[in-house]
């Protein structure tokens, strides 16, 4: 199923992630309520995009509950579904594909190619089931071939919830894409992609690989400690990405990061987004605070 979005300016997008939503909305994650968290996320993303640039479409890239429960996936829509822009979703390893289907009955979410005047994007689904490393199927591979070899003339766009790349913390770079070199090899020859875009990894990383930039998200509930050798997380708050796809094949893109209270630890420092220039790979962000 193809999504079409005719609008031939530039097209702004919202990616949220690792969302780790429980059946119930009170139950915590690592001390932290991800229902809560969503909720402080979903009114910041109202609020910014009504300032600045109303979103034409928010992507929702894996690991969207805890457990695939059915309920989860309902507070997750309720959540999605107070956004004026249509939303979109693709599965993490924490997800279940059958039952995120089963939970809605939008067609548009079955979707996994989103088309514009200048842009395509394409949804990757890269879980392979009862692990927590990602790996892009035989078929959704040449899927992936298929959609860019149709489309050379439309700069692209890939979303998906692995990362290709590492990002420099051992524990985490262990469980990225198996088959990422085939992936890249592709990729390589494909003149036209501009942009990589996952969550997984819990934190802000940008990279650049020939023509195309490589960007990873930081979660709507609890942040990964950068540059680790074992699982730790940090106490920086939850977070989204906004991007504005140029008809030139040019993009811009912010991380903001959204301050839910003293009760979960989180501090006050405000920064436009920016590559860090003690760590290369890490974003700074910019910091909303709500009440």
């Amino acid at each position: 199923m193809i999504y079409s979005l005719d609008k031939k300016a530039a097209i702004s997008v919202v990616q949220i992630t690792d969302c780790h939503l429980y059946n119930k909305s009170r139950k915590l994650l690592s001390g932290v309520n991800p229902y809560t968290t969503l909720r402080r996320v979903i009114r910041s993303i109202k609020r910014q995009t009504a300032d600045d640039c109303r979103a034409d479409l928010v992507l929702a890239t894996g690991d969207l509950t805890q457990n695939g429960d059915k309920r989860a996936y309902q507070l997750l829509l309720s959540q999605l579904n107070k956004l004026s822009a249509p939303f979109f979703w693709l599965p993490g390893n924490h997800d279940n594909p059958a039952v995120m289907m089963a939970a809605s009955e939008r067609k548009r979410l079955r979707c996994k190619q989103i088309m514009t005047t200048h842009w395509q994007i394409l949804l990757l689904d890269s879980r392979v089931e009862n692990q927590t490393y990602g790996e892009l199927s035989s078929s959704e591979l040449t899927w992936l071939q298929a959609a860019l070899l149709a489309n050379p003339n439309k700069y692209s766009a890939i979303f998906v919830h692995h990362p290709l790349l590492p990002v420099g913390s051992e524990w985490i770079d262990a469980l990225r894409m198996r088959n990422a070199e085939q992936i890249l090899a592709l990729l390589d020859q494909t003149p036209q992609l501009r942009l990589v875009c996952n969550g997984h990894v819990h934190q802000a990383c940008q990279q650049q690989r020939a023509h195309y930039t490589l960007l990873s998200t930081p979660s709507t509930c609890v942040q990964f400690k950068p540059n680790c050798t074992i699982h730790m997380e940090d106490n920086s708050p939850p977070a989204y990405r906004h991007l504005i796809l140029r008809d030139d094949g040019s993009f811009a893109t912010e991380v903001t990061a959204v301050n839910v209270g003293r009760e979960h630890g989180h501090g006050h420092n405000h920064a436009r987004t920016k590559t860090n220039k003690n760590h290369p790979n890490m974003i700074a962000m910019k910091i909303e605070n709500q009440a």
